[in-house]
């Protein structure tokens, strides 16, 4: 029969004395036990998540099919599909915009080195898992007379430039009645040239980055580290 190694135990006959006392072999097992329950647990609570809602599934799939028509052919061949947060409830929001009055202009430096018109029109206080913030909305004034009702979220976190796109991403706002307004945050997504599609696009003001991550939405494109 072939030597064993040093320490190594006999299945045909007692341990043999390798200088390691019982003691020691009974700590080693019941931290190997500790791991795989830790394991199972993890397991357990992974495969509790619940299943995508039906229009987050939606949302992502055609966001995905934009982006990929967006891109020139020679990039679409290597596209590698969008990365997104797992679905989470609690950064979906409806919450009383505080307005702005009269709407302060400013510039918004965009990605190709000019400056965007635009107005601060108000601000909402949202209060996610990590974290408090109050984000300004704005409004782009070129875009305003195409689309004047439309509001503007860009927003930067902790994790922007690891896991999230480093010069932030955008949100879409749905206004409703009374002056409240709805957010969802698992629909945040990245502007147009983190997938390297040209255009102006708008960097997040400082005055919109929050301290803490948001783990809701569009991730830091693959391949993009």
């Amino acid at each position: 029969m072939p030597a064993r190694p040093p320490g190594a135990l006999d299945p045909l006959g007692p341990p043999r004395s390798d200088g390691v006392n019982s003691g020691e072999r009974i700590s080693s097992r019941h931290r190997w036990c500790l791991v795989v329950r830790l394991a199972a647990v993890l397991l357990v609570a992974i495969s509790c998540r619940g299943p995508l809602p039906a229009p987050e599934l939606k949302y992502r799939q055609e966001r995905e099919q934009a982006v990929k028509a967006a891109l020139r052919p020679s990039e679409a061949g290597r596209f590698q599909g969008l990365r997104f947060y797992p679905f989470d409830p609690a950064c979906r929001f409806r919450a009383m915009i505080e307005p702005i009055v009269p709407p302060e202009t400013l510039r918004i430096a965009a990605s190709n080195g000019e400056q965007r018109a635009a107005h601060r029109v108000g601000r909402v206080r949202l209060g996610f898992p990590n974290g408090t913030a109050v984000l300004t909305i704005f409004q782009l004034d070129d875009m305003r007379a195409e689309y004047p009702d439309a509001l503007f979220l860009p927003f930067r976190d902790s994790g922007a430039g690891a896991e999230t796109y480093g010069a932030g991403r955008y949100l879409e706002i749905e206004r409703l009645a009374g002056g409240v307004v709805s957010l969802d945050f698992n629909r945040a997504y990245n502007p147009d040239c983190a997938y390297g599609i040209t255009g102006q696009c708008p960097i997040t003001p400082p005055e919109n980055t929050v301290s803490f991550a948001i783990k809701a939405g569009e991730m830091m494109p693959a391949g993009h580290f």
